[in-house]
């Protein structure tokens, strides 16, 4: 990916990481990339159980018939499916 492509966040996670490295060693760096998956577990968690949430509300105050909040929702949820931080249901199980 160029410097280009890349958004703030990837750069100071990259340079997290040199960083990392550089004053550490492996293990540091071992230690950041570790951190940040358990970080990212944690996101993906809140951010599924934050939907789960929202359809509740959606379906206790009868609101799945109303098309402005369904496309609200909906574009959401494809923006944090593009964004990374929210699977399709169907790529989460295992066969």
């Amino acid at each position: 990916m160029s410097e280009e492509k890349k958004n703030i966040v990837d750069q100071l996670n990259e340079a997290l990481l040199n960083f990392a490295e550089s004053a550490f060693g492996e293990s540091g760096k071992e230690f950041i990339e570790e951190t940040s998956e358990k970080v990212k577990e944690l996101s993906s968690q809140s951010i599924k159980k934050f939907m789960e949430f929202s359809d509740s509300v959606i379906d206790n105050l009868k609101l799945s018939d109303n098309e402005q909040v369904i496309k609200a929702r909906d574009t959401v949820e494809d923006l944090l499916k593009q964004a990374g931080l929210l699977k399709d249901e169907f790529e989460e199980e295992e066969f």
